[in-house]
């Protein structure tokens, strides 16, 4: 007997948005850095708030790639021929 057996790994909703936080979280943390190491004066509060939802963003884009996937599994079973003889039950004299 041959069993074949094709597993698939899919992103639901959730992960799709967890692929996009993951990415997108660093680059808003990269854009908060970056304006919080050029400005010199005014209100950096925007900047703060961006590090931080990226930082938030990211860790939570982790736990969705975890929680959002699927599974698809695809199992074949081919029967092999067997080419073994009936054997009958000894007799005892």
């Amino acid at each position: 007997m041959k069993i074949q057996i094709h597993s698939e790994q899919n992103y639901n909703g959730a992960g799709s948005a967890g692929v996009l936080m993951f990415l997108g979280g660093p680059i808003l943390s990269g854009i908060g850095w970056n304006g919080l190491m050029g400005a010199t004066y005014g209100s950096l509060t925007g900047y703060w708030i961006a590090i931080w939802l990226g930082a938030i963003a990211f860790q939570v884009g982790c736990v969705f790639m975890l929680v959002g996937r699927k599974y698809d599994h695809q199992v074949t079973v081919e029967p092999t021929q067997t080419t073994a003889k009936k054997t009958e039950p000894a007799e005892w004299n």
